[in-house]
């Protein structure tokens, strides 16, 4: 029996024209349907706030439907697609899909498994998008990327890493006051492992390397120099995870370093080995080992104003939503 992933977050920043979102996933075995929406703020915080593009697969029916919310009334669907020769639906329960949404000047322009599928027309101005939700019988979440292509493409697309586990780009540089909230759980090997992998945006070297293996119950933390060789390892502060338990983990961004908390209790600070070293990431991978799976409910990026993050363990508890 195939258990369902939903996922919702606050982007890092709101939607402008020339931002792309690139998500990868894959359905339940035999799913019926599931939606992608795009909304002014996660349905946990405000059930009826408004969705700018609710993208509806439905399998039974052979068809992806398009629409939008404004003050709890829901508007006319969409259902044409880019030509004669456009699939209904392209999309195969079961197997992984890519759904591509460019912001263009006056609408959305759709693409899935890189071919041109339909365009929607805003409905609501484009920069009071601030979340993304993804709902019903989805089975994994590889990708939630946030870039942008125009005027230049940031961050800067490299081949594609196949054996990633999950990505998500930002379209801004981190700055100090910068936080991130990470929920997920982890599942199948007990003896697996998850890494977290803050690049350098220019050369892919890790900035942070965090590493949590649930074979050894420690949290390795380390940096690659600059012929991208690891340095010494960090490894006190314990270990907070639990096995086939959903946990909550803040990372906050300060000048000097990186803060964590997990579930609402601070974990470890990591100093920054490079300088200037957060002031070049944009975003994270995640890979997992030796028969680990982690499933991503969600990753909330906030800008808190303060450069020192203070009180930032609060948004690791699993009683508060990042609003």
């Amino acid at each position: 029996m195939s258990c369902t992933n939903e996922y919702a977050g606050n982007l890092s920043h709101p939607l402008e024209f020339g931002h792309v979102l690139e998500i990868v996933a894959k359905t339940i075995d035999g799913a019926s349907r599931f939606h992608i929406n795009l909304c002014t703020a996660k349905s946990v915080i405000s059930p009826d706030a408004d969705i700018g593009l609710r993208f509806s697969c439905y399998f039974r029916n052979d068809m992806i439907v398009r629409n939008a919310r404004i003050q709890g009334v829901w508007g006319e669907e969409e259902t044409k697609v880019m030509d004669s020769l456009t699939l209904p639906n392209p999309i195969v329960s079961g197997e992984f899909f890519m759904v591509y949404i460019l912001a263009c000047e006056d609408r959305f322009h759709i693409s899935i498994n890189s071919r041109e599928f339909c365009t929607f027309a805003y409905r609501i101005p484009l920069g009071a998008i601030r979340a993304l939700e993804i709902r019903d019988q989805i089975q994994a979440i590889k990708q939630v990327d946030h870039r942008t292509i125009f005027p230049n493409p940031w961050p800067a697309i490299h081949a594609s890493d196949y054996f990633k586990t999950f990505s998500n780009d930002q379209p801004i540089l981190f700055s100090p006051g910068h936080l991130i909230i990470i929920t997920a759980r982890c599942f199948e090997s007990k003896r697996g492992q998850f890494i977290i992998k803050f690049m350098d945006s220019d050369t892919k070297r890790e900035e942070l390397h965090f590493s949590v293996r649930f074979d050894e119950k420690v949290v390795v933390r380390n940096s690659m120099n600059k012929n991208f060789e690891f340095g010494n390892e960090e490894r006190h502060g314990g270990f907070p995870f639990v096995f086939n338990q959903q946990f909550k983990l803040a990372l906050a961004f300060t000048e000097r370093e990186v803060l964590t908390a997990v579930d609402g209790y601070n974990f470890f600070s990591y100093a920054w080995r490079t300088p200037n070293a957060m002031t070049n990431l944009v975003g994270f991978k995640m890979t997992s080992v030796n028969g680990l799976h982690i499933q991503i409910t969600g990753v909330d990026h906030l800008q808190t104003g303060d450069p020192g993050c203070t009180g930032f363990e609060k948004y690791s508890r699993h009683d508060y939503e990042c609003a």
